[in-house]
């Protein structure tokens, strides 16, 4: 199984890895919530797991406070 990560906010790749059933198992997915596993995991008709986070890049120029994102969604929804 392929398991890609990409970056959330600029779509830029961040790595690939070919995982065993075994393997995918000790990264710990299993132990995400719900609603975080479902934000952050996409699952393609093959089987392969894409993985949404932020590139170096983009985490370090994020802004450290909630005040300073430029888009803030409702916060009644999460």
């Amino acid at each position: 199984m392929k398991l890609t990560y990409i970056c959330d906010r600029c779509g830029a790749l961040i790595g690939a890895l070919s995982l065993t059933e075994e393997e995918l198992q000790q990264i710990g997915l299993d132990i995400l919530t719900v609603d975080l596993h479902e934000d952050i995991i996409r699952s393609a008709e093959t089987g392969d797991l894409f993985i949404y986070s932020l590139c170096d890049h983009c985490a370090e120029s994020a802004p450290l406070h909630e005040a300073e994102w430029p888009y803030r969604g409702n916060p009644g929804v999460h």
